[in-house]
This record gives C-alpha cells, sequence and structure tokens, in this order.
C-alpha cells in the first residue's frame, strides 16, 4: 500500500503546487482535510486558496523535484526544491493517507538563502 501513497502524494503535489490546478485538490484531498500549517485554513478550501494566491502572486507552473520520498504506513514525506516569486525554496511536507485521499499535512519550508555559511547542498 506505501508505493500507492506515495504515487498518490506525489501526483497530487505536482498536480496542486506544481501545475497549479485548483480542480485536482478536490481529486486528492479528503472533505475533512486537516491542515497543520497554521497559515492556511483547514479543509480543501484553504489548499484552493492558497494555490489561488500564488498563481496571482506570478508563481509558474513547474515541475516539482522531489528529491526524497519516504513512506511508513499510512505516512508520506516529500522533500522538495520549488520556485516561487524568483526565490528558491525547499520544502518538508508530510502527508497522511487514508481511502486513496490526503487526509492531513504538516510543513517545512526553507528559503535558499542569498549568502551560505557552508557549501554543503540543500538537498
Amino acid at each position: 500500500m506505501t508505493a500507492n501513497h506515495k504515487q498518490l502524494a506525489m501526483t497530487a503535489y505536482q498536480r496542486i503546487f506544481g501545475d497549479l490546478d485548483v480542480s485536482a485538490v478536490d481529486e486528492y484531498l479528503s472533505k475533512d482535510f486537516i491542515q497543520h500549517n497554521p497559515t492556511i485554513a483547514d479543509g480543501p478550501k484553504g489548499v484552493k486558496q492558497l494555490v489561488e494566491m500564488l498563481a496571482s502572486q506570478g508563481v509558474q507552473k513547474q515541475k516539482i523535484e522531489f528529491k526524497h520520498v519516504v513512506t511508513d504506513g499510512d505516512i508520506v514525506i516529500l522533500h522538495t526544491r520549488y520556485e516561487m516569486a524568483g526565490d528558491e525554496w525547499r520544502f518538508i511536507d508530510i502527508y497522511r493517507v487514508e481511502n486513496d485521499k490526503l487526509v492531513e499535512h504538516w510543513d517545512a519550508m526553507m528559503q535558499m538563502p542569498g549568502t551560505r555559511a557552508n557549501n554543503n547542498p540543500m538537498f
């Protein structure tokens, strides 16, 4: 089942955040979606509002670069690279999957700094 969870999360993430496809939210998220990012409302509506905001701010459609994808039972962890408003970001998104839908989300994000304290890659 974890291979299905992995593919579900990656496909959903690409469609929603890479393709900025608001219609994909209803396809991949449960109607009772629980959001742990305190800046985004619960439910599919909160994610739709986020995608609409990103598009309105000029974020372009893009191919998401998945560096690490880890599954553990009903949990999928995505480590990705994303560009927003000309800046490069790294994200760690954690999803819980139930009945072939994403039902819960946690995340952490980091903008690529202009000056680095080391030469280690962020991936």
